[in-house]
């Protein structure tokens, strides 16, 4: 229980931390303004995406138990990729699939490039990457520890579903024009996958170690 109110306390000053001091950048000088373009140009932005509305994004992660979240993370880091640009020139370090299998390592790089898009396009940014990556992570941690209740393990999870989210609906806010976005049959194959996927965990926990508490 302590730890969840420590997750939670951190993430609600990293919050204030950002309404109080990153919100009072001075932007009324045009001068100012390009300056802070050519900045978010150094530290890198994107062009291009993956889209899906965030709500089937949200679902397919809960229904297969987030395992969802790594194809959405390759599909993204994809897209990034193939419309990364920066004042150097310098390519990202890691393929989309590298990137994907590390997804949960690479959730801050993710999350601070989109916002960088956002602020440079005008568009509405999200709270900070760090707040976002802080809940992330706090949700994961917290789903996971077998010593907390019930509520606590989904209230965790639900913080680790609400991040992915949250980058989604800003990434919708980008384009002037949005794309189609059909149903993919992949989507619901990588769906199927996480029910095998949490079976075959479910299988080898039981078979090395037996039903423990984290099952009652």
């Amino acid at each position: 229980m302590e730890r969840v109110w420590h997750i939670l306390a951190g993430a609600a000053l990293i919050y204030v931390t950002y309404v109080m001091l990153l919100k009072k950048w001075d932007y009324n000088s045009e001068a100012k303004r390009q300056e802070h373009k050519d900045k978010l140009k150094q530290e890198g932005l994107s062009t291009c995406y993956f889209f899906i509305p965030p709500y089937r994004l949200l679902l397919f992660n809960i229904l297969s138990g987030g395992f969802f979240y790594f194809y959405w993370s390759y599909k993204q880091w994809k897209a990034i990729i193939s419309g990364y640009k920066n004042t150097a020139r310098k390519p990202l370090i890691g393929g989309a699939l590298v990137r994907a299998f590390f997804g949960m390592f690479y959730f801050y790089p993710l999350a601070a490039i989109i916002n960088r898009t956002c602020d440079y396009m005008g568009k509405k940014q999200m709270l900070s990457p760090v707040f976002w990556t802080i809940l992330f992570w706090g949700g994961l941690t917290a789903a996971c520890l077998p010593m907390l209740n019930v509520f606590w393990r989904l209230v965790g999870a639900a913080c680790f579903f609400i991040a992915p989210f949250v980058l989604q609906k800003h990434i919708l806010l980008l384009p002037k024009d949005l794309p189609p976005i059909r149903w993919r049959v992949v989507e619901m194959m990588f769906v199927v996958l996480g029910w095998i996927g949490w079976v075959g965990i479910f299988m080898l926990v039981k078979h090395f170690w037996g039903i423990g508490p984290m099952f009652k």
